[in-house]
């Protein structure tokens, strides 16, 4: 089983390390939470077929639209020598926490759930700074509007694929 104090530690040093990498990184955040998004919805679509009974389909099912629309809004690369440093931290986290520090799928799919909050956070916060420190313009706005829909739609998303994998 795995340990909550280690799963509590590693959660909080990967929060740190992605804080620290691309806090005001719009595109490489952004390229992080695309990655982050497809783990989640590939997993559940795994862990679908090998559990066809219960609600996991319903459970992906809330992320693959999420992930399409952010996918459609933006022209990031998510496999390109520029984002070798989103790559390597994509691995150090969600890889290293998936194969070494847990054992089960549960704690995985919340892992996933929320670093997707809290990448979507981070860049909230990045376009609102941006538009305090750097002044007011339409593509400031108009980025800081899609990344504040882009968190309400993860949160909600998350929410709704918690449900379905801990129903009340």
């Amino acid at each position: 089983m795995s340990n909550l104090d280690t799963i509590t530690k590693f959660n909080d040093t990967a929060k740190e390390l992605i804080a620290e990498k691309f806090a005001f990184d719009a595109w490489r955040s952004t390229s992080l939470l695309i990655q982050v998004l497809c783990k989640m919805e590939s997993y559940l679509g795994s862990l679908n077929e090998d559990n066809p009974d219960e609600e996991l389909f319903d459970a992906q099912m809330c992320v693959a639209p999420v992930l399409e629309l952010i996918c459609n809004s933006y022209t990031v690369p998510v496999n390109d020598e520029r984002f070798e440093e989103v790559d390597e931290v994509y691995t150090a986290v969600v890889n290293t926490f998936i194969q070494d520090v847990s054992d089960d799928a549960t704690l995985d799919i919340f892992f996933l759930g929320g670093l997707a909050n809290y990448i979507a956070g981070m860049r909230t916060y990045a376009w609102d700074q941006c538009v305090q420190d750097a002044g007011p313009t339409e593509e400031r706005f108009e980025a800081l509007k899609l990344a504040k829909r882009d968190e309400k739609m993860i949160e909600i998303a998350m929410a709704n694929v918690s449900e379905f994998i801990m129903p009340a």
